[in-house]
């Protein structure tokens, strides 16, 4: 079980109440925080709480956000490099999702705090008419307060995650940055090589 801990705003306009907080699921990155943000079209900004991973997506239709929240979790894995079944099974392990409110409990406020500037700099690309794809690239390359150390979290995401394989099993982004999530197909999340 995994928990989506969102913001009250985004409660309100999902028209959810929120459960209890879930004891921690089977997936490595850990709950995950959102936030709505009132752009046009408005959007839900989401940072993992375990690597501070940020996406964002649009909010609407409402009723099927956790589920396309998960379809986008798993292309943005897929395009810092994470292998095509680790990054399945990571998705797959979120199951089932639990839609709580931001209520104390640890790394709260520091979540918060990378959620609120995530949020403006998602604002910020939004005025540049930047897409989804390329905001949550850029997002993924965004340096980072983890554990007390300064870190890319594309980074952070995939040693967690491949640690446990082979070197050749995983395939690096290229010269030190992320893959754009342009690269990526979502209808069939395959790996389009240029």
């Amino acid at each position: 079980m995994t928990a989506l801990r969102c913001t009250q705003k985004l409660l309100t306009a999902m028209k959810a109440a929120p459960s209890s907080p879930p004891t921690p699921g089977a997936n490595r990155l850990g709950d995950w925080s959102l936030n709505l943000l009132h752009t046009r079209p408005k959007l839900v900004v989401a940072i993992s709480e375990h690597d501070r991973l940020g996406l964002v997506l649009e909010a609407a239709p409402y009723a099927t956000l956790p589920q396309r929240f998960v379809e986008a979790q798993l292309v943005q894995l897929l395009a810092i490099g994470v292998p095509p079944d680790v990054a399945r099974r990571e998705c797959d392990a979120m199951q089932p999702l639990t839609l709580t409110a931001t209520t104390p409990y640890p790394n709260r406020l520091s979540l918060q705090a990378n959620l609120k500037d995530y949020a403006w700099q998602v604002e910020w690309m939004m005025a540049d008419s930047e897409s989804l794809a390329a905001i949550n690239a850029r997002l993924a390359d965004y340096i980072v307060s983890i554990n007390g150390k300064l870190e890319f979290p594309w980074k952070f995401v995939l040693h967690k995650l491949t640690a446990q394989y082979p070197a050749a099993m995983v395939t690096a982004p290229s010269k030190g940055a992320p893959r754009k999530l342009v690269d990526f197909d979502p209808a069939t999340l395959i790996h389009k090589d240029a």
